[in-house]
């Protein structure tokens, strides 16, 4: 018997084990209908015993090795199916191990009851390729695009309102009209409506690297001196029983971005301010080494153990029951901070001992290399917070 023979008259006892491979995809399964499991796995049976049907030259055979194949009824079922499973909250692995499945169980079924021929194989194992390499294309132009959204939302349309009740509140503060209660909630307003912005840029920052662009930079002429300076004289308003020390050169330039050296430092700082000792100091050093500068945040207290160390740039990783485990915000600025010191071609480690405390430290060099930064097409596995 042909496989395609074969297909057509097991149709309902090969969907049924369609049904039931869906159903073990938890959670995505749980309380979903037999025709949700489904889908649209009876369309694709039936485009595919269509395509082993339909006569085929050996230039179109070559062109669906090679991933070319003409656009028909498998490329549209495919295509529809990682639509419809993409809005449902499938994931990318759970679409593939579908045809996975359906290509094993159909095999399994056929050669139980029949001798396998060779080129009703070959046609079967193209026309499943077509259809998954449809779906695959299909899922990842979706992801994108839903990721391109997400940042055009945090990137405007989020932060336009917020704007306007950092601005509203600023006002608020500054207004002498206002009795204390009225001014410490103005305060409290301007606070959390500074620190969403900051989770705003963390999100927009870790989207761009997910992407594979990188954290934008642009380079001018900077005093990294005078950069310390004010964030150390910004974070000792918010924390007015602080200690924090400077230990820099009045002046050290080079050809940095301000602004995120601003962004990375204030996230260091802000690091050793909340995980160090209470009471203790934090000391931030700068110095010329070579052609770099070198940047580092030290804090006393407990060491970071060493599997909060493996971690400890990655993007929102949470350690229980660490004295680095992230206790407010997203958890993103040691990502960040690392992944600003890359974007300039520099590096951001860190050392954690029981006598020496904690120390990160930022190699930044003075001026741009003529070797672009390691390409961000992938995501790295251990960026900061």
């Amino acid at each position: 018997m042909r496989l395609t023979d074969f297909i057509a008259q097991h149709h309902d006892e090969i969907i049924a084990d369609w049904v039931a491979f869906a159903s073990t995809l938890r959670p995505w399964a749980e309380g979903r209908s037999t025709k949700s499991l489904r889908d649209h796995a009876e369309e694709l049976l039936t485009a595919v015993v269509s395509d082993m049907e339909a006569p085929q030259t050996d230039a179109e055979q070559s062109d669906k090795s090679q991933g070319h194949a003409t656009r028909g009824a498998l490329a549209r079922i495919g295509q529809k199916h990682a639509a419809q499973r993409l809005a449902s909250g499938f994931d990318l692995e759970q679409l593939v191990s579908e045809y996975r499945a359906l290509r094993a169980s159909i095999m399994r079924l056929w050669t139980a009851h029949e001798a396998a021929a060779d080129d009703d194989v070959t046609r079967f194992h193209e026309a499943i390729d077509e259809s998954l390499t449809e779906a695959a294309v299909r899922y990842s132009e979706m992801l994108a695009l839903t990721r391109e959204q997400f940042v055009g939302i945090l990137g405007h349309d989020l932060r336009n309102p917020l704007q306007a009740i950092v601005l509203g509140a600023t006002v608020l503060t500054r207004s002498e009209s206002l009795d204390d209660q009225h001014a410490r909630i103005g305060t409290r307003i301007l606070n959390a409506g500074n620190r969403m912005n900051r989770m705003v840029t963390d999100l927009l920052d870790l989207t761009r690297t997910r992407l594979g662009t990188g954290i934008p930079v642009v380079l001018r002429p900077t005093d990294l001196a005078l950069i310390c300076a004010q964030v150390i004289a910004e974070l000792e308003i918010i924390h007015p029983r602080a200690r924090v020390r400077l230990q820099a050169r009045s002046v050290m330039r080079g050809a940095w971005d301000s602004d995120r050296l601003y962004q990375a430092l204030s996230n260091l700082v802000s690091n050793a301010l909340q995980h160090g000792r209470q009471g203790g100091t934090v000391t931030v050093t700068a110095h010329e080494e070579d052609d770099d500068a070198v940047v580092g945040v030290h804090n006393e207290g407990p060491p970071i153990s060493e599997s909060a160390l493996a971690k400890i740039f990655e993007p929102m990783v949470r350690e229980p029951n660490e004295s680095y485990g992230h206790r407010d915000g997203l958890g993103l600025g040691l990502f960040i901070a690392r992944e600003v010191a890359i974007a300039h071609g520099g590096t951001l480690t860190v050392s954690s001992t029981e006598p020496e405390g904690t120390t990160f430290t930022m190699h930044l060099p003075r001026q741009p290399s003529s070797t672009p930064p390691p390409s961000h097409s992938e995501p790295r596995r251990s960026p900061p917070r």
